[in-house]
């Protein structure tokens, strides 16, 4: 919308004497003019606006039903379309197409390496698209290439339909990770983006389920089950993603029209929501359009403070793919009594311990501040449950084993909000933000390829050598979490250093004379 010049000073006239948070009262004088001035860039920002702390409170609350919850279920159909994969080698994939584990595996290595290719060029793109019209594009496209699987014929068809999704769904989930900046404080997203994550948990439990009713659809019209759970789950996703583009508005300022109507908030609320952003993070008073531009991409692939954390991502996640993946397949093996179907049901506990641990820890790291002690102990949790699968005996009881496994997968993604979110405020301006992230994903994802394939059918069905590998890894994820957070320590140590004589008269003319920005700026500090 268009603020008038007099809503602005309505707004800057209001009374001041009422009991109100001023959230930018605690702010050191020079930096409460960089504030100001950051500010002033963006119309809807106030510097004189107060507000009382319930008026905050219910502008997160209506952005956490309107807007995290509808990315929650996009994201729930996501992981469906990711994860179905695991439910179908239950019913017979391989031998219908005429396939080994190692094909499948490929096909995943191929689906990851496609996703990994298209992430950056999709996050480069995303800001002038806008997240709101190019996210719900990207679902449709892998929609539509998900349910496509339904007509599979060969492994040539498998890896082509694999490749699809995989290019399709890059770009999603650090583009989410960006478009939540611009709804929440630094301190609020831990816990959002574990909410976000918590749908993954919630996706592959539901699986499961529909899993065994879908594939009990096996020779309806003459087809194999998994096939009309590839098309099911297709075509629900392309659904989502045409309501997702009536229901994601651009910003907090611009939450009118489609199915939105008259907009999620007031005049009042849309200057609050604006002015309490800024306020946090200054560098958020820029909203304009642009494609993310070549140095911000260098930049962020050459931050010495960025490639820890990226780092922690891809050994911290060698495990994921592999438990997602094989669990099932796994289960079936130890022959528990059950039928094989059953099989997707029995991995729900899981998931479910999962989305529990993950919620804990990311309330936590928000509620304390901190981030890497957090992100040590829950990848210490992780490791000692891989140890557990490593060192049974082969012989070892088959109810044993499935209990090791359950108790592992509630190691997985336990810190994975929590890393995203310390990238994410650590890491400024917008366009260099938006690499980062991307390049976080990447990691994530091009652990994929290294950990599926350290699953191997020879080593089957205990998978104990892969195991151990994983356990090597998440010992390395702890290491990188304390050097991590020990390293930003000493950046702002020095900073401090260097600054701490510093006159207004200094500030003045380093303001006006550097060329640092976003997190390079002398001034900025980094969580840890």
């Amino acid at each position: 919308m268009t603020m008038s010049k007099d809503f602005k000073q309505d707004i800057k006239n209001l009374d001041v004497e009422r009991a109100s948070m001023d959230t930018g009262s605690d702010v050191a004088p020079d930096e409460d003019q960089r504030v100001r001035i950051q500010g002033e860039k963006n119309p809807y920002y106030v510097h004189e606006l107060q507000w009382i702390e319930s008026e905050e409170k219910e502008i997160v609350r209506i952005f956490d039903f309107k807007i995290l919850s509808w990315i929650g279920l996009m994201f729930f159909f996501m992981q469906l379309d990711r994860g179905n994969m695991g439910n179908a080698l239950t019913d017979n994939l391989m031998e219908d197409l005429n396939m080994n584990l190692n094909t499948v595996t490929l096909g995943s290595t191929i689906f990851t390496l496609c996703f990994c290719l298209f992430e950056i060029p999709s996050n480069m793109v995303i800001r002038r698209a806008g997240p709101q019209r190019w996210i719900p594009f990207l679902m449709c496209l892998w929609g539509v290439s998900t349910a496509a699987q339904f007509w599979l014929k060969d492994k040539v068809t498998f890896f082509i339909c694999r490749a699809l999704v995989g290019i399709f769904e890059a770009g999603y989930i650090p583009g989410i990770a960006i478009y939540l900046t611009g709804y929440y404080k630094k301190s609020e997203l831990g816990v959002r983006l574990s909410i976000f994550w918590s749908t993954l948990a919630v996706a592959n439990s539901v699986s499961g389920v529909l899993a065994y009713g879908i594939l009990h659809m096996r020779g309806v019209a003459g087809h194999a089950g998994w096939r009309w759970l590839f098309l099911f789950e297709g075509l629900g996703t392309i659904v989502i993603g045409l309501f997702s583009f009536l229901l994601l508005p651009e910003s907090p300022t611009s939450t009118k029209g489609y199915l939105r109507f008259s907009g999620y908030l007031t005049d009042r609320q849309e200057q609050i929501a604006m002015t309490r952003l800024i306020r946090d993070d200054p560098t958020k008073a820029d909203t304009s359009k642009g494609v993310v531009s070549n140095r911000d991409l260098w930049k962020a692939l050459t931050s010495p403070k960025i490639w820890p954390n990226i780092l922690i991502g891809f050994f911290g996640l060698l495990p994921f793919a592999p438990l997602t993946i094989l669990s099932p397949l796994i289960i079936k093996n130890l022959q528990l009594g059950v039928p094989s179907l059953v099989s997707n049901l029995l991995v729900i506990p899981g998931y479910v311990l999962s989305l529990s641990i993950m919620t804990l820890v990311s309330w936590s790291s928000d509620k304390h501040n901190e981030r890497a002690l957090h992100g040590a102990l829950a990848s210490l949790y992780y490791a000692l449950c891989i140890l557990a699968l490593a060192v049974l005996p082969a012989d070892a009881n088959k109810f044993s084993l499935y209990f090791a496994l359950i108790l592992a997968m509630g190691g997985q993604t336990c810190w994975h909000p929590v890393n995203a979110a310390w990238i994410a405020s650590n890491t400024a301006p917008v366009g260099k933000r938006s690499i980062a992230l991307a390049l976080y994903i990447i990691s994530v994802n091009a652990c994929d390829m290294v950990s599926v394939n350290l699953f191997r059918d020879e080593d089957a069905p205990r998978f104990i050598n892969g195991f151990w590998i994983l356990f090597g890894a998440l010992l390395l994820t702890i290491v990188l979490f304390l050097f991590q957070r020990y390293h930003l320590m000493y950046v702002n140590r020095k900073r401090t250093e260097t600054t701490r004589q510093w006159t207004d008269e200094d500030w003045k003319k380093y303001n006006e004379t550097t060329k640092d920005e976003g997190d390079e700026r002398l001034d900025f500090r980094f969580c840890y």
